[in-house]
């Protein structure tokens, strides 16, 4: 695999998106949600680190997407 360039989430990020395996999934799911959103807060005072901001709302619309399409939650965005 190669070097992450934002390893503090990314790892767990791409965990959750090879796994192939619904029921797992979930916790994988969560795990990097929980990572992304403690990097977001670490980030949230700081003004630098744009590549990194747009990369990670690209990593929660992907986890959303999961979510809806193998985990079958609703789209709230729709309602």
């Amino acid at each position: 695999m190669p070097e992450l360039k934002f390893p503090q989430w990314e790892g767990a990020w791409q965990e959750a998106l090879l796994e192939l395996d619904p029921n797992k999934l979930h916790d994988k799911i969560v795990v990097a949600e929980a990572a992304i959103f403690t990097r977001l807060q670490e980030l949230s005072n700081d003004s630098d680190h744009h590549e990194e901001r747009t990369v990670l709302g690209g990593a929660i619309s992907r986890m959303r997407t999961l979510k809806m399409e193998i985990l079958n939650f609703p789209d709230w965005k729709s309602r």
